[in-house]
């Protein structure tokens, strides 16, 4: 995958963007939350890379007895 680091950037970089627009229009929302969130979508993406799911199926096959 060539465009590995730069497609999974932008897509952290746009969901950033969002959360500060939901910052913006919702001033209820605390700093906190957002941190949280941006925190669960940095895994969603790290995990829905190439080396994230290879990561799984190898802890996967450990777990399988045969």
């Amino acid at each position: 995958m060539k465009l590995f680091p730069i497609v999974h950037l932008l897509a952290l970089i746009v969901g950033g963007m969002i959360l500060l627009f939901v910052k913006r229009k919702y001033r209820k929302v605390r700093t906190a939350e957002l941190i949280i969130a941006f925190i669960l979508l940095f895994m969603l993406v790290s995990i829905f890379t190439e080396p994230g799911l290879d990561l799984i199926k190898k802890m996967i096959s450990l777990m399988q007895v045969e």
